[in-house]
């Protein structure tokens, strides 16, 4: 009960205070006699915070690059595009799962597999399922894994990269809890 209420008054504040200073702005804008179209600056924080919001639900690529990296320790290739990619909001703690679809040149693969392999990564069939990589397993059509890496932290994470048959394609997952 004790976390909704914190929760509830994270929203009003986060949400009511720009809007409080978009008012504030308006009357001010509107008292002083400024040309009307100046008003639109009202929205300035409001389009702040929205900017804000819509960064934090749906990630960039950047962000999927840097899991990457955290899961591969390496950086992502230049070679590399992003097709399909999804993750969770992080809840109160900062775990968060993510989950994307990669094309790769056939020499960037290689270095992969082979960091992975000096990283400690055990090729296995099994894999963890969570609503991030199903909606990335729709995506990828009819391509299936031709293998796939798997490693469990010390940290509760989970990191696994599948190789697809297409020769191409990589799939990246994240887990923490």
């Amino acid at each position: 009960m004790e976390l909704i209420i914190a929760f509830l008054i994270i929203i009003i504040l986060g949400i009511g205070i720009p809007i409080g200073i978009s008012f504030l702005i308006y009357k001010w804008i509107k008292k002083k006699g400024f040309d009307k179209r100046l008003r639109i600056f009202a929205l300035t924080p409001i389009l702040i915070i929205g900017y804000f919001i819509y960064g934090a639900i749906y990630p960039s690529s950047d962000f999927y690059k840097t899991d990457f990296k955290e899961v591969t320790n390496m950086d992502f290739p230049n070679s590399g595009i992003i097709k399909y990619k999804t993750a969770s909001y992080p809840d109160h703690f900062g775990d968060y799962t993510s989950s994307f679809l990669a094309e790769f040149e056939q020499a960037d693969l290689k270095k992969l597999e082979n960091q992975l392999k000096a990283n400690g990564f055990e090729k296995k069939e099994n894999k963890m399922h969570s609503n991030e990589l199903e909606y990335i397993e729709q995506k990828k059509g009819r391509k299936n894994y031709s293998k796939q890496y798997i490693i469990d932290t010390i940290a509760s994470k989970h990191y696994s990269v599948g190789f697809l048959d297409d020769n191409k394609s990589i799939i990246v997952t994240r887990v923490s809890w």
